[in-house]
């Protein structure tokens, strides 16, 4: 790949959480973990400019900052429709690169990272966008690439084209808007925009709607498009999963495209994980039995290496196709296996859970909960993990299932689809998909792999094949560094 002639590629990324500083969902993985695999790769791949990647988050009341080497670098103001805010950023040198915590009265000291008030969170994330772009301002740092993620920071973009108020200092930056779940545009934030001066957009091709949400405002301004994985790039586009913006998307295809998340491997790795009675690796998958026979026993459960332990790990709501899964099974009956569901969500689809652990004593168990040392030991101990999302942007579950030999039965959608690879050949397959999201199909799907399991070197040969498969941040961070460039050079030329 060739550079521009520059020395260094300056990117900055948004977002409202990011490991190690907050995290509460998958973006807080993938804004932690995506900068420092650049880091990596941009050291490691000879003919690649210096890069200087800077992160952007909230200054959240939860981070603990004794963990962390903070100091106060700046202070500014920031002007919202008919009152001034002052923004006070400070830096954080401890990792491998530069992250900035912007704090200020529009991001309570005493709140949560995401309000239940729509018009909190609106005028949170739309101080927390425009502090961002003052502060390239003020300082005079003035990136080559924007990378915002969700609606939270999806003004960013929005702002830095705003002539009006900033001029041409972001005249040859280049943006790009990353999506993490379409259907969260910051609907109902719009009062919180309108205090801090976010005018809606003036595009016809955007629904009338759709002006003075966060999100579509972003995807009509950001120079690039990125889902978390090339299926959820072709699914935004229907109407099925466009959401109401599958014209406008479709308007602008050309600048939409998919790379998947990585996983970190060094906190998933069976052979080294700290919170596993038993370690292995693909060369040693017998050592599993262990984990799964103490698992069983903590529960309640018989120990039989002949039947199969079925997990699923997930929040239990209509989205991951809690429903169809327990429907499916509750038509397994005459079936042998064992199934542990682990979760918390909508309290309709957890009493179903409840209900399915009474009628099945000897088969089921519902923990509900959310218990990441559990999720841990039962991805060592399952034999099958149940992933029957309706959609599903990415998805992290099935590459950390894969990873410990845990094989995925899953809907073919999304992240999924672009994972697991379901075929006739043991010799490349890693799981096993259905295409239609109904009960049958899922129960289909689940006794193909029962009765897969039944032939145990043929069983083998399809965890070892999901456990060799690369999932790691490195292949990500080689897209998203030649989606970079790409942009680079084009901002460069005449």
């Amino acid at each position: 790949m060739k550079t521009v002639p520059s020395s260094t590629l300056k990117v900055l990324v948004a977002a409202s959480e990011a490991e190690p500083f907050i995290k509460v969902g998958g973006l807080g993985d993938v804004a932690g973990s995506l900068p420092s695999a650049l880091v990596d790769y941009f050291k490691e791949t000879p003919d690649l400019p210096a890069l200087d990647i800077r992160l952007f988050i909230p200054f959240h009341s939860q981070i603990q900052t004794s963990k962390f080497a903070i100091k106060k670098e700046i202070s500014f103001p920031v002007m919202g429709a008919s009152e001034t805010f002052m923004a006070d950023v400070y830096a954080c040198g401890s990792l491998k690169f530069p992250a900035y915590l912007i704090a200020g009265e529009p991001i309570p000291t005493d709140a949560s990272v995401y309000d239940p008030n729509p018009i909190v969170d609106g005028k949170k994330f739309s101080f927390f966008s425009l502090a961002i772009v003052e502060f390239c301002r003020a300082v005079g740092w003035i990136p080559d690439i924007i990378f915002a993620n969700d609606w939270h920071t999806a003004l960013v973009p929005y702002l830095a084209k705003d002539q009006e108020r900033f001029g041409l200092i972001f005249e040859k930056t280049r943006t790009i808007l990353g999506v993490h779940n379409l259907p969260f545009m910051g609907g109902g934030t719009q009062a919180g925009l309108k205090e801090m001066g976010i005018k809606p957009s003036q595009d016809f091709r955007l629904p009338k709607w759709a002006r003075h949400m966060p999100l579509p405002l972003g995807l009509d301004s950001a120079d690039r498009i990125i889902t978390v994985s090339p299926g959820y790039a072709r699914e935004i586009l229907t109407p099925e999963f466009g959401c109401g913006l599958d014209g406008f998307l479709y308007t602008c295809q050309s600048k939409v495209t998919g790379i998947l998340n990585g996983l970190d491997t060094v906190t998933w790795n069976p052979a080294k994980d700290p919170l596993i009675v038993e370690t292995y690796t693909k060369l040693s998958l017998q050592k599993r039995a262990v984990n799964k026979q103490e698992i069983l026993t903590r529960l309640g459960l018989e120990y039989d290496p002949r039947t199969p332990l079925i997990i699923m790990i997930s929040r239990i709501d209509q989205q991951k196709g809690i429903d169809l899964a327990l429907e499916a099974i509750k038509n397994l009956t005459g079936r042998k296996f064992q199934i542990v569901i682990l979760g918390v969500g909508d309290p309709a689809l957890e009493d179903a859970c409840k209900t399915l652990e009474e009628t099945m004593p000897d088969k089921a168990r519902f923990l509900q909960r959310f218990d990441q040392t559990l999720s841990h030991q039962l991805y060592s101990a399952g034999d099958m993990i149940l992933i029957p999302s309706r959609y599903e942007p990415c998805g992290l579950t099935q590459m950390i299932a894969m990873r410990y030999g845990c094989v995925p039965i899953a809907r073919n959608t999304g992240g999924l689809s672009d994972t697991i690879l379901d075929s006739k050949l043991e010799t490349d397959q890693t799981g096993f998909l259905f295409d239609k999201a109904s009960p049958e199909a899922c129960e289909k799907c689940i006794e193909r792999a029962l009765n897969a399991f039944i032939n145990q070197p043929g069983w083998q040969k399809i965890q070892k094949n999901g456990m060799k498969t690369d999932l790691s941040w490195k292949h990500s961070a080689k897209k998203y560094a030649d989606e970079f460039i790409s942009l680079w050079k084009k901002s460069s030329s005449p």
